[in-house]
């Protein structure tokens, strides 16, 4: 009869080893990407969370086990870093990205050292704070889904993304009845099973489609824009029907404008506008397609002398953003600096200085 123990730790082992190779692959890489920054340092965190849970070396790690557990704790909270900034294409990770795995850490560490009731009460917060991430992290890949430019990294959304959520919710929910019972013998064999078939289908996935979840370039215009012969007749037709929607009947001043939206006014299937918005274009996310025309003439009117009294809000709303915080951020993300800075300076800081060099 095989000892469960030893099991545990082989599957455990095979499991390490994946993530290994996983976050080795994205820490390598030639593109500095904020995915890929952020997901090496979240395989570092796996690899800790399937150590510390490791029953046969329990107790043999000396005083490496600490900084093992404490990595291990980080790996919940950078679930949520990573999974979101997967999807993101953001240029560089906001600082504020990283508040859940610190926040995620003392609960956890509080946990540790405390005693008594005190002790339960922060282990519980723990692990309903980590089910919280989760299902936000699910609504945000959820939400972004129609909106991605992106097919394999679209279609990744759903399977894989499940899987680790429902990993991590599976670990939230035994550290939530650790607290109330004691644990099953059988509980961290199950566990192993569940980490390394996550491993295992995380690994397939992220390696396998790469080029296109984590392109380094994510404005660069794609090839086929640059050589409108590589389209067809259909697509070239359909391209400049685009171009006349977004050039001349401007739809993309709509507050509601989405990719459904546009494809049902071009009168073309949803899937060939992704295609052709992402391939021909180079854009990765829908959002960030209209946006792009609406800070370009943000832009323009904060600076325009006949607009200076009118409110940054009600430029906003006139471009197609429902609310001013959206449109903040957005301007900021494109040009460095606020709309109410844009519109004092009259041009960006950031265009200077490149006039410059």
């Amino acid at each position: 009869m095989i000892d469960l123990l030893v099991l545990d730790g082989l599957v455990r082992g095979a499991a390490i080893g994946v993530f290994a190779i996983t976050g080795a692959a994205m820490a390598i890489s030639r593109q500095a990407e904020p995915a890929r920054v952020v997901g090496a340092v979240f395989f570092a965190t796996a690899m800790g969370h399937a150590l510390a849970d490791c029953q046969i070396l329990h107790g043999r790690l000396g005083p490496g086990e600490f900084a093992i557990w404490l990595l291990a704790t980080l790996g919940s909270g950078m679930f949520w870093t990573f999974a979101v900034t997967l999807f993101s294409d953001d240029a560089q990770l906001p600082p504020e990205r990283l508040v859940p795995p610190a926040v995620s850490t003392a609960f956890a560490l509080a946990g540790r050292f405390s005693d008594g009731g005190l002790r339960d009460a922060f282990w519980f917060a723990y692990g309903l704070f980590v089910i919280l991430l989760v299902l936000h992290a699910s609504l945000v890949i959820w939400r972004g889904w129609r909106g991605d430019l992106v097919e394999s990294r679209r279609r990744l959304r759903g399977p894989v993304m499940a899987a680790a959520a429902a990993y991590v919710l599976l670990i939230a929910a035994i550290d939530l009845g650790d607290v109330i019972w004691e644990r099953v013998p059988a509980v961290p064999l199950v566990q192993a099973c569940a980490l390394a078939a996550l491993a295992i289908s995380g690994a397939l996935a992220l390696l396998r489609l790469d080029p296109a979840l984590l392109s380094g370039d994510r404005t660069a215009t794609a090839p086929a824009a640059r050589d409108g012969a590589r389209l067809d007749g259909a697509d070239q037709a359909a391209l400049a029907r685009l171009n006349r929607a977004m050039d001349d009947d401007h739809v993309w001043r709509r507050e509601d404008l989405t990719i459904g939206s546009l494809a049902d006014h071009l009168a073309l299937p949803e899937h060939r506008l992704r295609r052709l918005i992402n391939g021909s274009l180079g854009h990765r996310n829908f959002t960030a397609f209209v946006n792009a025309r609406r800070i370009e003439a943000a832009k323009a009117a904060l600076c325009d002398p006949d607009q200076v009294r009118k409110p940054v809000s009600s430029v906003a709303y006139d471009l197609g953003f429902g609310s001013l915080g959206p449109f903040n951020r957005a301007f900021k993300a494109a040009t460095g600096v606020t709309p109410t800075a844009w519109r004092q300076t009259g041009t960006s800081p950031i265009s200077e200085s490149r006039a410059e060099t």
